[in-house]
């Protein structure tokens, strides 16, 4: 007997998931529903198979192949145009001379077919259909038989009004070669509503057989997420290669579960897949192939099917997750939810019950989604999310490094010479040697400087002439998270412009095709770190031996660099492992430490503490500044945020002051136009080392003893990216043009104070910032302006 698959269906009801993979390969407890059928089949017998196919057909052609890992023979008939479901089976089973037994391949069951097949050969019968007692039968075609089993009318999803029977029909059919061949050829022909009809009319007896053993027909994402249930809760047999701890809990190979991570039975956790130290995966939850759970996520009734990516602290509530899904940091999905492949849910974001995400979406942070969305205009999100930095185990993956290693050397006129070095961490290494791979492929030479510091890279690129390069680091807060920091020749990180170029030559992939003797070359160069060294040791202009000490929190790069330099001139420098304000003065009393140092995120500056004297990022800007004034220093480019009172002072030391945007990059940029770049004001080794001089010579105490104090007062008001532009315009229309100036975001001048406000760095909400010599007017400026916002955003809203 041969057996017939039906597998050509587009699923539509069960979208989004079968957007990107037809409806027999949706998987089961991590295997295809249609590998259970091909089981099911060769467990009873059937080997010669045939498999219609007509919605992405090669997706379950590459997957099944010839058959033989189930000593099977599978061929297939890809239909050109839908030919209906008898139609479909008609062209697959030829001019059959023996019985065929036709099956869906997007139903889970455990059928007995070899007592079907043994009560359709001794009944004598031309047709026998399968049928299974269900609770609900307006969800399916009922069949309505006489007494002796035989079909008297056929009624598809019956009104509640025509359940005249609760016999299902299971869409598995036994046929004699003559009731094939009466399905007419190459056209439209379906069983239900042309094949039984006809038969019935004809007289042809249709036999049928009740069914023992479990049936399910996956119809939507509610039964998808309820038929693994069942499996779980042992109603159905089916074949697994994981291992039962006979409590209801699956574990494939490979998997690896953290010491601390919470599982609750019954569950399902396929090969490869991650859940890390405080992770909660609850009952009923399946993890497919190389799913990744972080730390302090909850995981409920949740289906993740392959490679969903699951960051530090979401929370998903009975939703189901197609292939590829990252889900960051904060992230809730709730009940019910489906979410698209290859999506991105970024940090804090919400899904609300019952919500469908199309495939490739990204969705905002911070915001709530209610409704369906199948459209990238409806996401919301205001700009390309930046190559340059992501999850190494999802979108900044080696491929994506080579890609960005060759575009950012495609901008390059030859000859060219780059550079690249890592934080030393085993991805950022791994990434490196990718972006190399990329460069030279370019013709483009490259000096390899290893590990060093994101400072020590930069000042290498500047002092060697090179023409650029790409520093790696591990990112901001997760493991697998990794930055790429794109310099140009000046060591500075790319202006607006030419980080533009480089994107849009990233997305259009155009690269400079080259020969073999024009591939670029590859050189060591270990002299980073020395060479930045002496370059602080220049800076550090200690007569004699110090008489000072210092501790650094937080940052073993920071304290290696400024120890090798310190050291020889008498200054004790300690290194405690804690990021935080109380362990480092605790540690600054028992060292007897005039000075500490709390480490900033990722190469940023670090805050200061000079005997009881705590200084913020601002604090140690601000005296930095006056000191390069007092010694002499004509022109100082400051950030647009620094309090009008910092930079009256740099003025009153005979300096002239330029305000730029405090984006970094622009920042810097124009330090080099200018010719006053002072890399204490950048650097976190040069600004340390900076202090340590003043502080050794005693003209840091007198500097913050004549630090104007600032009071400063922060607000934030929500808003989308698209209100950002029309708010900042009305705010610069209710104020008087002689207190406005536009300097990276709306900067007012009052005569007590001053205040700032500018979109946050995702352009989720409009920051207020406000600053004044009394605490308690900035706290009024801050509010004052905060209830502007609000209103003008409340005003727009009411007008759309």
């Amino acid at each position: 007997m041969k057996a017939i698959i039906m597998a050509g269906g587009a699923g539509k009801r069960l979208r989004p998931l079968t957007c990107t993979m037809p409806k027999p390969m949706v998987p089961l407890l991590n295997k295809p529903v249609i590998e259970y059928c091909v089981e099911l089949l060769v467990r009873h017998g059937l080997t010669d198979i045939g498999v219609t196919l007509h919605y992405l057909p090669n997706a379950i052609r590459n997957h099944l192949k010839d058959g033989e890992k189930w000593d099977a023979k599978i061929s297939y008939s890809i239909e050109d145009t839908p030919l209906g479901t008898a139609g479909s089976v008609r062209k697959a089973a030829g001019a059959a001379k023996e019985p065929v037994l036709v099956i869906s391949g997007d139903a889970m069951t455990d059928i007995d077919l070899t007592a079907a097949i043994r009560t359709h050969t001794q009944s004598g019968a031309k047709a026998t259909l399968l049928l299974k007692k269900v609770p609900s039968p307006t969800e399916y075609g009922v069949v309505l038989t006489d007494k002796d089993g035989i079909v008297t009318r056929f009624i598809e999803k019956p009104a509640p009004s025509e359940v005249f029977s609760d016999l299902a029909n299971t869409g598995i059919y036994i046929f004699e070669p003559e009731i094939l061949s009466m399905i007419p050829d190459y056209m439209p022909y379906d069983f239900s509503n042309d094949l039984f009809p006809r038969l019935l009319n004809e007289g042809i007896r249709i036999f049928t057989t009740e069914a023992s053993g479990y049936w399910s027909d996956i119809g939507d994402i509610e039964q998808y997420a309820a038929t693994q249930a069942d499996m779980l809760d042992g109603k159905c047999a089916f074949e697994t290669t994981a291992k039962s701890d006979g409590q209801g809990i699956f574990i494939e190979e490979s998997a690896r579960i953290g010491k601390r991570a919470v599982i609750t039975a019954p569950c399902y956790i396929g090969a490869n897949v991650e859940i890390a130290d405080n992770a909660y995966f609850g009952g009923y939850s399946v993890a497919c192939s190389g799913v990744r759970i972080g730390k302090n996520s909850s995981v409920k009734r949740c289906i993740l099917l392959p490679e969903v990516r699951v960051r530090e602290g979401a929370e998903l509530r009975g939703a189901v997750l197609c292939e590829r899904v990252q889900v960051e940091d904060g992230a809730s999905i709730f009940e019910k939810a489906a979410i698209g492949a290859e999506s991105v849910l970024e940090k804090h974001c919400t899904v609300a019950p019952r919500v469908y995400i199309w495939p490739n979406k990204r969705l905002e942070h911070d915001r709530k989604y209610t409704e369906n969305l199948m459209w990238e205009a409806e996401a919301g999100k205001q700009a390309v999310r930046n190559p340059e930095a992501g999850y190494v185990d999802f979108d900044l993956t080696p491929e994506s490094a080579a890609r960005i290693g060759a575009s950012f050397a495609a901008l390059r006129t030859l000859p060219a010479e780059l550079g690249v070095a890592s934080d030393g961490v085993q991805q950022s290494v791994m990434l490196k040697y990718a972006l190399t791979a990329g460069m030279v492929s370019q013709g483009v030479d490259v000096q390899d400087m290893g590990l060093c510091a994101p400072s020590a890279f930069a000042y290498a690129v500047r002092m060697l002439g090179l023409d650029g390069g790409i520093y790696i680091r591990r990112g901001e807060t997760g493991k697998y998270e990794a930055e790429l920091l794109l310099l140009d020749a000046m060591g500075a990180s790319l202006s607006a412009g030419e980080h533009r170029k480089f994107r849009q030559q990233y997305e259009l992939g155009a690269q400079r095709p080259v020969t073999a003797s024009r591939l670029g070359v590859v050189q060591r160069y270990m002299g980073a770190e020395r060479g930045y060294e002496a370059s602080l040791r220049r800076m550090a202009r200690f007569d004699g031996r110090a008489g000072i000490a210092m501790v650094i929190a937080g940052d073993t790069a920071l304290y290696d660099a400024v120890a090798r330099v310190l050291l020889p001139y008498g200054v004790g420098v300690k290194l405690i492992t804690e990021r935080a304000q109380e362990p480092l003065l605790r540690a600054m009393a028992h060292a007897g430490a005039q000075l500490g140092f709390l480490a900033g995120e990722n190469g940023a500056l670090p805050s200061a503490v000079f005997g009881e004297h705590a200084m913020n990022e601002e604090e140690c800007i601000a005296l930095l500044a006056i000191a390069a004034a007092e010694d002499g220093r004509r022109t100082l480019v400051l950030p647009a945020s620094l309090p009008e009172a910092y930079c009256s002072a740099v003025l009153a030391r005979g300096a002239h002051v330029t305000r730029v945007p405090d984006a970094p990059a622009r920042w810097q940029h124009a330090c080099f136009e200018a010719d006053a770049y002072l890399p204490e004001l950048f650097e976190p080794e040069a600004m340390v080392v900076r202090f340590a001089a003043l502080a050794n010579d005693g003209r840091l105490e007198k500097l913050i003893a004549a630090l104007p104090a600032v009071r400063r007062a922060e607000a934030e008001v929500g808003c989308t990216w698209r209100e950002v532009g029309r708010v900042l315009r009305s705010l610069v229309e209710t104020e008087r043009d002689e207190r406005v100036e536009l300097i990276d975001g709306v900067h007012v001048n009052d005569d007590d104070g001053w205040v700032l406000v500018r979109p946050n760095k995702n352009f989720t909400a409009c920051r207020v910032i406000a600053g004044s010599f009394k605490e308690e007017y900035a706290e009024e400026l801050s509010l004052i302006y905060e209830q502007k916002l609000r209103s003008i955003i409340a005003e727009g809203r009411v007008e759309k």
